[in-house]
């Protein structure tokens, strides 16, 4: 995620709360590795060992974050159970994709990937839009063997990467009350991806999903009712891309072949765990309220409310009120995060964000025992196929005294209730949305009545 001004961080609630993590483990019975090669994602090899499998997102590798992958533990032994999720915003160039992806092929056995918004940047002069360059990007995870589809990486365990976009539809609180003086832009004149994210397509997505839609008035994510239901007349410009972006879940059918894999787990009698991950959020209780946010519009550009609604296909088969486990994870929002909501579907974040941040407020990043984004540290573990227990779970954590930290916001909404009818702004935002977004006398007298102490971004504050 990137804003021309300013990054949408925010500070801390002045509190810290304990989260009791639930236990979900069973065990699975005679484990296999089903694992691609670099020439064809349909060709497997069987590898008879019970894999771990870790997190990142938010890479950065063209920023200072590169010496992070060169150093990461190599946790490959030869035996194919190291697996690592890469949740996007890995480079904006394509060889430094390629670079990154090659550095973590070389420590993990196996790696999953899905593109960020950084992603699919192109810069003034470049010869492909973004739609194109996301071609291109396949076509290097399909050369160098990182897997872009859903796979089952054991016996009824599953890895499955939703490729995604947000909408503007996707928030669906109140906004918050602007004090006197102070004017919040919209999205598309703050973050960058609206310069130099290219949709050459849109009109014609716009021609095609309108006579789609209307020869289907049924169809449960139409643009009719969703106008309805939202009380609006026509969709965001972002609704037609994240809809264009969603369908290419659906080629080859690999999605579709996913879903019959876990009917047939469960046909068989057998405890599914699936892990699934976007870079984008599905649901809006993954980022703090807008209130708290030092850009509070910052929720129209995070998430996909399309996204959730295929996420939720893969939930109905599963039986999560029993031994059945659904994870979800993403990136974007740089904020470490593991929390289960009301689903039964545990979501996580372990993002590498960028060092800057990881001075200015590192409590809000750290998750679980991701704690820095120093060299030589290594990513999340986030599922552990020898426990079947997930990060956060009481089985995952390596030290049974030690506390579980699932990250800062989502401990605080453990113990919270979100109000997002709460639109008073938090006095850290109030301060910084009137010093860059009030009006020149507005300014001046925030200038001079501030006080450097008590800005947010402190070294040890979030």
């Amino acid at each position: 995620m990137a804003l021309s001004s300013p990054r949408a961080a925010v500070r801390s609630p002045n509190r810290t709360a304990t989260i009791g993590t639930e236990s979900r483990n069973s065990t699975n019975n005679g484990v296999h590795v089903a694992r691609a090669n670099s020439s064809s994602s349909s060709s497997s090899t069987k590898v008879t060992h019970r894999p771990k499998v870790y997190l990142i997102s938010d890479v950065h590798f063209d920023g200072q974050n590169k010496t992070f992958i060169e150093q990461m533990p190599k946790m490959n032994d030869g035996r194919g159970d190291s697996v690592l999720i890469v949740a996007g915003d890995v480079a904006e160039k394509i060889e430094d994709l390629e670079r990154c992806l090659r550095l973590c092929l070389k420590k993990f056995d196996i790696v999953f990937y899905t593109f960020g918004n950084h992603d699919v940047w192109c810069t003034e002069d470049a010869e492909i839009c973004s739609r194109e360059k996301i071609d291109e990007v396949f076509k290097l995870c399909e050369r160098l063997g990182v897997k872009t589809h859903p796979e089952e990486i054991a016996n009824a365990v599953f890895i499955a990467p939703v490729h995604s976009w947000y909408e503007q539809e996707f928030d669906t609180e109140e906004d918050v009350e602007a004090p006197e003086g102070v004017s919040i832009p919209p999205p598309d004149k703050v973050m960058t991806d609206y310069r130099l994210c290219k949709w050459p397509k849109l009109d014609q997505w716009k021609k095609e999903m309108t006579i789609k839609i209307g020869s289907n008035s049924n169809n449960s994510s139409s643009i009719t009712s969703t106008s309805a239901s939202e009380g609006k007349s026509s969709m965001s410009d972002d609704y037609y891309i994240s809809k264009a972006i969603d369908a290419l879940n659906d080629e080859d059918g690999k999605f579709e072949q996913f879903l019959d894999n876990v009917k047939r787990a469960k046909a068989e009698g057998k405890d599914v765990t699936v892990i699934t991950f976007s870079h984008f959020l599905p649901r809006i209780e993954l980022i703090p309220e807008k209130r708290f946010l030092l850009y509070p519009k910052l929720t129209q550009a995070v998430g996909s409310n399309i996204l959730n609604e295929r996420l939720e296909r893969v939930s109905s088969i599963l039986h999560l009120s029993g031994k059945d486990l659904h994870t979800h994870a993403f990136g974007h929002t740089h904020f470490g995060w593991n929390l289960v909501l009301e689903n039964n579907v545990r979501y996580v974040q372990s993002c590498l964000a960028t060092p800057k941040e990881w001075v200015r407020r590192p409590r809000s990043l750290v998750v679980g025992e991701f704690f820095s984004n120093a060299p030589g540290n290594a990513p999340l573990l986030l599922y552990d196929a020898e426990t079947n227990a997930f990060s956060g779970d009481e089985n995952s954590s390596p030290s049974k005294n030690a506390e579980y930290n699932p990250g800062l916001w989502a401990k605080y909404y453990e113990e919270n209730a979100r109000d997002p009818s709460n639109k008073m702004l938090a006095p850290w935002v109030l301060s910084y949305v009137s010093r860059v977004w009030g009006s020149r006398e507005l300014k001046k007298s925030m200038m001079m009545a501030s006080n450097a102490d008590d800005l947010p971004g402190k070294s040890g504050k979030v």
